[in-house]
């Protein structure tokens, strides 16, 4: 039988559990829902285990649950190799069943197995800098060692991927910058991402009864998980050199991570009083964590990818106060209150100025959703998508 469109049949492959609360796995949803409004055939591959339930408008193949690990935390470990080689037995099966045109491959491990496989063009989707995220999950004594290992492996993937598509203009300078990939072949692919209504001073106010806030309290959000590279120690140290001067100010963590380690840095820093922790498990928790919120703090302590908490905090209206690699090498410095630096110092600094000024955060607010209007739409990411998908088309087909 022919195909009625005469778009590619893609299927999406990512090694994590989906969907979790995690950034990496709200952009992919965010991908294939943008996918299916505009009647693309787009399909996911993931593990078998999942954060949440949810029905999805696309496709979503897993792989059996054997061996058997929820595999919710971000980094490398001895379970998830176990289910990657699980994927790397069903892929196969997979591709057979749907004779998907073109793989496209989220992160380094489906990569592998994707380019492995060799029976449908690949595009490598990077959504980190191996190389600078890689040595914050190991001890201080292997970080070099897994630093060099994280750019080899970029670097292999790179040249071997018939194109390569990135989440951030950071990433694409990184990837463009090699001989193996060069920009002919490396797509800048902006996150598709809704612009939400901001909420209400009766949502605000409701937020605030549950999660235990005074109304008078100044409230600076983080949301996310608390792994290393999100740089949350700097700004535990940020928060605690502002809370000294700005006695309403508090600290509210939306997250699914344990958060022991960091309510034992509030305390050797005396900031414990200040912080507020709730959960982050589901759509209504993550509205009322951003409703509850005067402004968000994004901090980020290794360059590369893009923080999806800091696209879900625009889209909602709520000002940011960030450091430079959490912008990801986008112009959103008009766009957020961008610290000079990666210094807790300096992001102390952009939160006082949050802090201190109504009419700024209520400036930047209005300004992140134009942004996000204007950039993160589904046609930009289709555009830029195809032209990846294209040109690792074309390449094979010349090869």
């Amino acid at each position: 039988m022919s195909r009625v469109s005469s778009q590619p049949r893609v299927l999406h492959m990512a090694a994590l559990p989906f969907p979790t609360y995690q950034g990496t796995q709200g952009a992919i949803r965010h991908m294939l829902e943008a996918s299916t409004r505009a009647s693309r055939d787009a399909q996911l591959f993931t593990y078998a285990s999942a954060g949440y339930a949810r029905d999805f408008d696309f496709a979503v193949h897993r792989t059996g649950a054997f061996p058997h690990a929820s595999s919710l935390r971000s980094g490398p470990s001895l379970a998830k190799l176990a289910l990657d080689l699980r994927m790397a037995v069903e892929l196969r099966w997979l591709c057979k069943r749907l004779s998907p045109d073109v793989i496209v491959a989220h992160h380094v491990e489906a990569a592998a197995l994707a380019l492995a496989l060799g029976t449908a063009p690949v595009v490598f989707f990077a959504h980190t800098d191996l190389a600078a995220e890689l040595p914050v999950y190991g001890p201080r004594l292997l970080q070099r060692p897994l630093a060099r290992a994280g750019r080899a492996l970029d670097r292999q993937l790179s040249a071997r991927a018939p194109a390569v598509a990135v989440i951030s203009k950071t990433l694409l300078a990184h990837f463009s910058a090699r001989a193996s990939a060069p920009r002919r072949r490396a797509f800048y692919v902006p996150t598709p991402w809704p612009v939400r209504p901001p909420s209400t001073l009766a949502a605000r106010q409701h937020a605030r009864a549950q999660l235990d806030l005074r109304s008078t309290a100044q409230v600076a959000l983080y949301a996310g998980n608390l792994d290393a590279y999100q740089g949350i120690d700097t700004l535990v140290h940020a928060f605690a050199r502002c809370a000294a001067r700005a006695p309403a100010l508090h600290l509210l963590v939306a997250t699914q991570s344990d958060p022991h380690a960091l309510v034992q840095r509030c305390m050797q820093l005396g900031v414990l009083g200040r912080l507020r922790l709730t959960g982050l498990r589901g759509a209504p928790a993550r509205t009322l964590a951003h409703a509850a919120a005067d402004f968000a703090v994004v901090p980020r302590l290794a360059p590369g990818g893009l923080p999806i908490k800091l696209l879900d905090a625009l889209s909602r209206g709520v000002a940011c106060a960030t450091m430079p690699h959490a912008c990801a090498g986008l112009s959103l410095r008009e766009h957020v209150e961008l610290a000079a630096d990666e210094s807790p110092e300096a992001l102390a600094q952009a939160i006082a100025r949050l802090s201190e000024d109504s009419v700024r955060r209520a400036d930047l607010a209005e300004r992140g959703r134009d942004y996000l209007a204007a950039e993160h739409t589904d046609e930009h990411f289709l555009r830029a998508l195809d032209a990846a998908i294209g040109a690792a088309r074309e390449r094979v087909t010349a090869s």
